[in-house]
């Protein structure tokens, strides 16, 4: 008997319902998805008015010139995380720095020009291609009158993403740093102040033969300022005029004059220890002298002299006070 063995093959076959999904491709090569990018250690500020870029770093990102296309409808963005506050102006991030913020911007093509600064969104159409970044450039930006200089945190981290509205299409670039750079300032200062309470300068007692003659004494009086945010020994961008009751420049009439017990036929002589006579007018303000560093500063000078001196009428015995008011003039 011969034995038979006989089978069937069956085909199978499976049928699938549904989209393929699309996906966003590189072309014209494939970047590597990090980029850590250095901080230079210290950067010098330039001359800019408020809102204009003070200094700036830039770094390459990738050197490829690739894109991203999605076959579909798709979405482009690019964040920015950093502990840095956002500033008023828009895209500017806080330094901690008096009057300095930052900005992260990205180059697509040369290095100094920026294409656009983050974060960003937008969207586009499909097979929009979208250039990788070329470089990130780090501008700084003066946001105040006040300008000081001092260490800057830059640890940051950027996502660059290009995708479709599925879990699929996607491309993804990663940019961090860290690191700070200390920002000096050389050119702008950041604001001046005064030093110290209320000027007296005790004038004593006088006999008026001696101020009829001229033969009083001058007696010195001194007020110093402090300026942030500049380098020693260099002229201040202060001047100096004053405030009072004056019969003209140099010349300080007394308080409650024409009143019982006051003296008349009296001012005060008012010079620096140049022999220029204080001015009482803005227009007619007077240099300040730097005259030492100290830590939170550099230290400018006013000083002055003052005496008593006929001004016009009779002469008489009597409380012989005044006072004024200096103000700081910004160049």
């Amino acid at each position: 008997m011969r034995g038979m063995i006989s089978g069937g093959i069956a085909a199978l076959s499976f049928l699938v319902s549904g989209e393929v999904f699309a996906a966003c491709t590189w072309i014209g090569g494939t970047p590597v998805s990090l980029r850590d990018i250095s901080v230079p250690s210290q950067l010098t500020i330039t001359a800019s008015p408020v809102g204009g870029e003070i200094a700036k770093y830039s770094q390459a990102l990738w050197p490829i010139t690739a894109n991203s296309r999605c076959k579909e409808d798709s979405k482009f963005s690019q964040s920015i995380e950093t502990a840095l506050r956002p500033a008023s102006q828009a895209q500017v991030y806080e330094t901690g720095v008096a009057g300095v913020g930052v900005k992260f911007c990205i180059a697509e093509a040369y290095m100094g020009v920026s294409s656009y600064c983050l974060p960003q969104l937008s969207y586009y159409s499909p097979e929009y291609p979208i250039p990788i970044p070329k470089y990130m450039n780090v501008i700084f930006v003066r946001t105040g009158r006040n300008v000081a200089s001092g260490d800057i945190l830059l640890d940051f981290k950027s996502l660059w993403q290009h995708e479709e509205n599925n879990p699929n299409g996607k491309n993804m670039l990663t940019i961090q740093s860290q690191g700070k750079t200390k920002l000096v300032n050389d050119v702008m200062f950041a604001g001046c102040e005064s030093i110290g309470a209320v000027v007296n300068v005790p004038m004593g007692k006088q006999v008026i033969q001696n101020i009829k003659t001229g033969n009083t004494k001058e007696v010195p009086f001194i007020f110093d300022v402090r300026c942030s945010g500049l380098p020693a020994n260099t002229t201040a961008p202060v001047k100096v005029y004053f405030e009072g009751a004056s019969l003209a420049d140099g010349l300080l009439k007394l308080s409650n004059q024409g009143q019982s017990g006051v003296a008349s036929g009296v001012g005060i002589s008012l010079v620096n220890d140049k022999g220029v006579k204080l001015p009482f007018d803005i227009a007619r303000s007077v240099q300040l002298d730097w005259n030492r560093s100290m830590a939170d500063g550099e230290i400018y000078r006013f000083s002055g002299k003052a005496k008593y001196v006929p001004t016009t009428g009779t002469m008489t015995a009597g409380k012989a006070d005044a006072t004024m008011n200096f103000v700081l003039n910004y160049n």
